[in-house]
């Protein structure tokens, strides 16, 4: 019996292992992401540098988890979040209840201090590969991490 309903939006390196850590639990999952694959990025200097394809750092998200019975993978972007209705709305308008809400988004650019280097870093387009023609695959800055775990049971 499900009794507990968790949204992980994205599908990252943190959301992945966010419903991976479910496995098991009698919960029902729904990972939520704007991309219907997910990018291995630390590896994309390689596909920048034509020794991998971008088919070996990028896979489709259904696919990671096609054994996942307990998990549905929806393709939207979040654009507003109701905490006290357990709910976040998708672009399209849909709305997805939730008992517990995973954020984790991504990673944004620390600059320390130095907010001319942002003229600087990298601005790697999924599957546009555009920022591989610069040739500052070696520029990347350090990385900081946004993931929130928003309980709303008591």
């Amino acid at each position: 019996m499900i009794d507990h309903r968790v949204v992980v939006i994205g599908a990252g390196f943190a959301g992945l292992q966010a419903v991976k850590k479910l496995k098991g639990s009698t919960c029902s999952i729904t990972l939520v992401d704007r991309r219907n694959h997910h990018l291995f990025q630390p590896l994309l200097y390689q596909a920048a540098t034509s020794i991998l394809a971008p088919t070996e750092i990028a896979w489709p998200i259904r696919q990671i988890l096609k054994d996942r019975r307990d998990v549905s993978v929806v393709l939207g972007e979040v654009v507003a979040v109701d905490r006290e209705g357990r709910t976040v709305m998708l672009d399209d308008g849909t709305s997805i209840p939730f008992d517990t809400l995973i954020v984790a988004t991504g990673v944004s650019h620390a600059y320390f201090g130095h907010d001319e280097w942002r003229a600087y870093r990298l601005r790697p387009q999924p599957y546009g590969w555009a920022w591989m023609r610069t040739g500052r695959a070696a520029r990347m800055s350090s990385p900081t991490s946004r993931l929130m775990v928003i309980p709303t049971s008591s």
